[in-house]
């Protein structure tokens, strides 16, 4: 437990903590972004994203947020890697200033909504990083569509660890589509600083009050129902047998102390065991366990992930 993790655990069992329910609720549009925020049309869908433009003969760097979080999640690394490479990021349908399709929401939907994205900005081929969800997003879009992903980074992917049907009937029935709504302040406090996040700062603060000043929004619904449709589609659309037929350089980061990888309930165990299953299984990847770390491991030691996705892209092919 970090020192910053200590001071939030002792705030919050004071009573001290900053409440967000009483303040005035906030829009889609009002989330804060690493860069301006664009718009565009694929597939009448609406799909916001990040783009930093920057001219480099180098493939740009594609970023897929995880399961309820947003492009945001990703400020460590849209600020660190922007000045050497074109750097992208969207919000997933559902998710963020993104609108709210009914639409699957599942990995393998998601991978076609990102190579249509990727159509509609003339990017042949990317570098993809996924995290959790995202990571199983790039999972399925890299074994569909090899020839547009240059190299794969997954940070605590998502769809490697398998579960019982028992596991997947339960999860499915719990995370119904208003299951979302019902999360006190306190529980999507306790979630963030528990179990998403192993270092607490400004930046976790700043998306708790995001995510608690958004709650009773008509957005918001329509993301409760994006989470119970990507819950069914990551359990459903496990990727772990697929797993061989990954031809392209991949890098899978995972945090020493994540606590949600594997699943607590259903899969105790350890993460490096999750990870080193995944990396046997993708020929030639590389595995990065990075001390402390949690789930969000590119948040919660950005140096050490930034180094670590600095040091792949270096490498020869």
């Amino acid at each position: 437990m970090t020192p910053n993790f200590t001071t939030a655990a002792l705030l919050l069992l004071t009573g001290c903590m900053p409440k967000y329910a009483d303040r005035p609720s906030i829009q889609p549009e009002d989330l804060r972004a690493p860069l301006p925020v664009q718009h565009i049309n694929v597939d009448g869908v609406d799909v916001a994203f990040i783009d930093s433009g920057t001219a480099s003969s180098e493939p740009p760097i594609v970023f897929i947020h995880g399961l309820s979080s947003y492009m945001s999640f990703w400020d460590k690394q849209i600020s660190a890697f922007k000045d050497d490479r074109r750097v992208l990021a969207l919000d997933l349908p559902g998710y963020g200033a993104s609108g709210r399709p009914d639409a699957p929401c599942t990995p393998p939907w998601y991978a076609e909504l990102v190579v249509k994205w990727l159509d509609e900005l003339q990017i042949d081929e990317a570098v993809v990083v996924g995290h959790s969800m995202g990571g199983q997003t790039a999972l399925w879009l890299t074994l569909e569509h090899p020839e547009r992903v240059d190299r794969l980074v997954l940070s605590a992917p998502a769809g490697i660890e398998t579960f019982s049907p028992g596991a997947v009937d339960f999860m499915k029935s719990y995370w119904t589509e208003g299951r979302a709504l019902e999360a006190s302040e306190y529980e999507i406090r306790a979630n963030f600083t528990q179990a998403v996040f192993n270092a607490y700062d400004d930046h976790v603060e700043l998306l708790i009050e995001e995510r608690v000043r958004m709650g009773g929004t008509e957005a918001f619904e329509g993301t409760s129902v994006a989470v119970s449709r990507s819950i069914a589609g990551m359990v459903d659309n496990p990727v772990y047998d697929r797993l061989p037929e990954i031809d392209v350089p991949t890098l899978l980061v995972f945090g020493t102390h994540d606590k949600m990888i594997p699943n607590p309930v259903f899969n105790p165990g350890s993460t490096r065991s999750v990870a080193e299953a995944g990396q046997a299984r993708i020929r030639g990847s590389e595995l990065i366990m990075i001390p402390k770390a949690g789930h969000t491991v590119h948040h919660d030691d950005p140096a050490a992930f930034n180094t670590a996705v600095r040091d792949f892209l270096g490498s020869s092919r």
